[in-house]
């Protein structure tokens, strides 16, 4: 259980890396630190100026227009063809992934490379 841990550190500590070197995301996760001067300036308070309120002033509701009924008629056939709409994924995404899979590729070259490099006793050369 820790040989794969050993293993798998590398392979997160480079996908990190990755991650916040390569991605404008990373951004969300280290904010800019803000610079500047170390005095804290602080304006006085506006002064309230008492408002009266306005009067009020009720409007009677009017009544609803009548409306005769129109009959409608039915649109016309339609031989069009159905579009599904189609998305576009972020850039954020795109980048995401690939570093995703690069960080598996190099796990499972890694892990093919350790296999080929043991060497059985067993075995006659």
């Amino acid at each position: 259980m820790m040989t794969k841990l050993f293993k798998i550190v590398p392979a997160a500590a480079f996908g990190c890396a990755a991650f916040t070197v390569l991605s404008s995301g990373a951004l969300a996760f280290f904010p800019p630190v803000p610079t500047g001067s170390e005095v804290v300036t602080v304006s006085p308070p506006s002064p309230i100026i008492p408002v009266s309120p306005p009067p009020v002033i009720v409007v009677p509701p009017v009544p609803p227009p009548v409306v005769i009924p129109k009959e409608i008629p039915k649109p016309p056939p339609c031989n069009c063809i159905p579009v599904r709409p189609s998305e576009v994924p972020e850039p954020m995404t795109l980048i995401s992934g690939l570093i995703g899979l690069s960080v598996l590729g190099a796990a499972a070259v890694k892990r093919k490379m350790s296999k080929s490099n043991k060497t059985d006793d067993t075995t006659p050369n």
